[in-house]
């Protein structure tokens, strides 16, 4: 059986670039009533605001992980006074002995520290990066989860919408 010479081999030269992914739902639905519907359904669903939470949530992890690779600095500063007791044997000798000939040490001494410190844990095994992709992961998978209940309260407030209009035209 030979192929039908009216049917082509290839059809990837399409021009057509319309894709549905890429049309805004407002741009989709144009009837006022719809779209109010839509807005106020989106603004007031609990399970949406609580996978906007979600996403919160999972894009601090994200930077959290990133931090987790990078140097950390540490920065003190304390105070402190030391006092010894007069009879003890510190506080004798420290009664008995100058630090500079006249001068005596002083009671109480006063002790004043600043520092800092700086480290970072090398990534050998990686711990770091595989925690980071995994925040990641988690992250989009929340946003596409976000995506996923979006559409499909879009879809099911516009089936019920255009259902609506239908029974009413019946009933006209």
């Amino acid at each position: 059986m030979d192929a039908d010479p009216d049917i082509p081999e290839h059809f990837d030269q399409s021009q057509d670039s319309t894709n549905t992914a890429d049309v805004q739902w407002r741009n989709y639905f144009t009837d006022p009533n719809l779209v109010a519907l839509i807005d106020t359904a989106l603004a007031n669903n609990q399970e949406l605001n609580i996978f906007m939470q979600e996403i919160q949530i999972a894009r601090n992890e994200v930077r959290e992980k990133k931090g987790e690779l990078l140097p950390t600095v540490n920065v003190g500063a304390g105070a402190g006074i030391d006092k010894v007791g007069r009879y003890t044997r510190n506080g004798a000798l420290e009664a008995t002995t100058d630090i500079e000939p006249g001068k005596e040490f002083p009671e109480p001494l006063p002790d004043f520290v600043v520092g800092a410190a700086a480290t970072w844990e090398v990534d050998i095994w990686r711990k770091l990066r595989n925690a980071k992709k995994s925040a990641f992961t988690r992250y989009l998978a929340s946003v596409e989860g976000r995506n996923f209940m979006v559409t499909n309260l879009i879809a099911e407030i516009s089936n019920s919408y255009y259902e609506l209009l239908a029974l009413d035209n019946q009933l006209a």
